[in-house]
This record gives C-alpha cells, structure tokens and sequence, in this order.
C-alpha cells in the first residue's frame, strides 16, 4: 500500500512538472545576440559597430526581432589572427551571439573562418580576397556559414580597373604604362593575379610593381620613379598601410604630369579630402561595396548616412559602415522568412544558410545597396548589384564616374596636367 502510494505520488509531481518544464523550453530563448568582430583601432573597425548598434536600436524600437530584444555583443581582432579565433569563439560560445557581423584582414579571415566552421556560427563578413569563397567552394558543408557582405572579392578590384582604363581612353587619357604600389599583402596579390592578364589584353605595361609594408610613407622617391619611367598612371591597389592620405599629399605636392588613379580605401571615406588638406582633389579611386555618402544609390543608403550622422556626429568613418548596417536587416529578414515558413528554428545557422542563398542575381534583397550572393557566397559583381564604383574627388566632394547609369560627374584633370 505504502508502495502504490509512492508511486501515485511520483506521478502526481511529474504531472504537475510537465507544464513547467515545457515553459522552461519555450523561455530557453529571450534574446537575440548580434556579435562583432572587427579591428576595432581601425575606422573599418568601428565603423561597423556603429553601423551594427543603429540598426539594432531601429529594430529594437520596432519590436526586435520575432518579438525577442536583440543585443550587440563586441569583439577585438586586433588584425591577428589568433586573436580573432579567440575573440569568435568567445562571441559564439560565452556571449551566445547568434550572428557574426564584420571582419576587415584577409589573413585574419582565414582564421576565424576555422572557428566559424567548429561553432557553425553564421558570420556575414568584411574581407576581400577570392581565397574566402574559395573555401566555399571547395567544403561547403563546412564552410557554407560564411557569406560575404561588405564589398566584393578582391579579383573584381581588377575588373573595375581596366574598365577605369578604359574609361580613361574614352575621355582622351592615354594610358599605356603603369606604376603599381600596393599592399605587401594576400589580398591585394589576389588583385595582381586577375590584373595582369587584363592588362596584357589592353595592351599595357606595368613598368614596376612596389609592394610596401603597413605605416610606409615614403612615396615622394616612387612617384619621381614613375615620373623618371614615363609611367601615364600610379595605380595604388591599397588597404592596410593606412598611409593612403600620405601617398595623396606627396602626389599634389609634386604634381608629376602622372595620374592617380586605383585601389586606395582610405579615399573612399568621407573624411578623405579634409585629412588630405585638399590634396585629394582629382585622384581617381574604386568606391568598394557601390556606396557612398555623396552619391547614394538606394532610398535606405540616403537615409541610412544622415541617420548616422545624427547619431555619432559624422558620416560613416569608412564603407564597412554599410555592410554591417546592411547585415543585421538581411539577417532580420531571413529568420522572419524562415518563422513565417514554419521552420522548427528559425534562428538555427543550418536553416539560415539556404535562405541567404535565395537571395541571387535574378533575386537581390535591396538595402542600402542590392545584395545578391553567388553559389560560393561572394557578392555578385555587375552594375545592377554591387561593383566598385570608378570614383573621383572633385572640390570636396565624391562623384561617379563610371558605370554611365550611376554616373554624377565627369572626368576632371588636375589643372597641372593640362
């Protein structure tokens, strides 16, 4: 008797459990955890934390995301590698982040795309070279998390400048040789290997190719070198000496009857032309990620910079600010597209992936550019989607030169060349 009535008391408690213990599961999830990973001494860096938390307050104030709050969770790189693995792992692990937002270094990209692969962790990322989709590519069970966001991959950099060859052409400016100065780095060799065949084909010669290391600054002997060599253009094809303001002031200083015209990033903030003191004035750059702050190309990219600007008091400190803001609302929409089709979780990363790749060519998401990835997760390259706009500094401002349907300027030369 004393046995039946234990039993009966046992049932009793897990019956009066089981409501709980569904509730408990049901409440496992109160929030929705956006991660950043990026170097964060770099204006590449906090331009995406900002870009990250004004999307977030934008959506939190509209009700989150399915309802749940989202929170920004921040990590350093600090451009090394081993600490990016660290630092994505603790925001994937420990800080539970649900999404990966960021990045910048290529090196540093190969890294935590290993940590990415062991937490199987979405990451919508900043970072240029072709070895990243590649990876893709060749493992897309282990890799399929990674989806580039801000800009494209480095190999398009060369396509958009034979086009800005080309267009030089077109507007009277022979160009025949070239003096290459770039980054002593991954990405930007990724950008000679696809160049250099293109140039071949244009039938122009490099007559030097200088790789310099990060902080370098002394461009005045290279732009006489190029002078001395006849060169018609200085091509910089750089990213992370962070000296492309110093490159810009020797060039106006000298005036050599050379234009400047290439891959600089730092030329495509908006602050460039008054760190320069002017001197950016006609130098020809690649507007990365098809955005810029004077020539905007969506509806949300104008509203986008001012609300930035009203937020923290400038414009967006470097291009990665797009991206990131671009991200967090492609991520939104996804996990809703997935909720809304029934999915058991639709925050799951496994889930996620196939609906970020219904967003193709003949199927862009329009943001504050319109985003269409290829099957190895890059960012499709054309005029209708995403490419480096052939931009230039004319009095203070940014203008497009190059495609003709985006276009709102034209060529001007530096008054010491005509």
């Amino acid at each position: 008797m004393r046995w039946a009535v234990l039993v009966a008391l046992t049932l009793l408690i897990a019956l009066c459990a089981m409501p709980e213990q569904k509730q408990v599961a049901e409440q496992k999830r109160d929030k929705v955890v956006i991660g950043v990973l990026a170097p964060m001494s770099l204006p590449e860096g906090t331009a995406q934390e900002k870009a990250v938390k004004l999307a977030v307050e934008e959506i939190n104030a509209k009700g989150g995301i399915l309802g749940y709050k989202v929170e920004v969770v921040v990590g350093d790189d600090k451009l090394d590698p081993s600490v990016g693995v660290a630092e994505f792992k603790r925001l994937a692990t420990l800080q539970k982040a649900d999404v990966i937002i960021g990045g910048f270094s290529s090196g540093v990209m190969l890294a935590t795309m290993e940590a990415m692969a062991e937490t199987k962790t979405l990451f919508l990322a900043d970072a240029s070279s072709p070895s990243h989709s590649a990876k893709v590519a060749e493992n897309y069970e282990k890799y399929k998390y990674w989806f580039r966001i801000a800009q494209n991959n480095a190999t398009t950099f060369a396509f958009d400048i034979a086009d800005m060859i080309k267009m030089l052409r077109n507007n009277g400016y022979e160009v025949k040789k070239i003096y290459v100065i770039r980054d002593e780095h991954i990405w930007a060799e990724d950008v000679m290997k696809t160049l250099r065949p293109l140039l071949l084909d244009l039938g122009v010669e490099i007559i030097k190719d200088v790789q310099v290391p990060r902080n370098y600054a002394e461009y005045e002997s290279l732009i006489l070198e190029a002078e001395k060599l006849n060169a018609h253009l200085i091509v910089p094809i750089l990213a992370l000496t962070g000296t492309g303001d110093v490159l810009v002031k020797q060039w106006a200083s000298l005036r050599p009857k050379i234009l400047l015209a290439g891959h600089d990033l730092a030329a495509i903030d908006h602050g460039f032309f008054n760190k320069t003191n002017g001197a950016a004035n006609y130098v020809i750059f690649l507007a990365d990620g098809g955005a810029l702050v004077t020539a905007p190309i969506t509806e949300l990219c104008k509203e986008f910079v001012e609300k930035y600007k009203a937020k923290y008091g400038h414009y967006p400190e470097a291009h990665q600010a797009y991206g990131a803001y671009d991200a967090v609302y492609i991520y939104k929409r996804v996990v809703e597209e997935a909720s809304k089709n029934g999915e058991k979780d639709p925050f799951n990363a496994e889930t996620l992936v196939k609906y970020l790749e219904r967003f193709n060519e003949s199927n862009p998401i329009i943001l504050t550019r319109p985003i269409a990835f290829t099957p190895n997760h890059d960012l499709v390259w054309s005029d209708k989607t995403i490419r480096n706009w052939i931009s230039q500094w004319q009095d203070g401002k940014q203008v497009i030169l190059y495609p003709e349907h985006v276009a709102n300027g034209k060529l001007k030369l530096p008054p010491w060349m005509s």
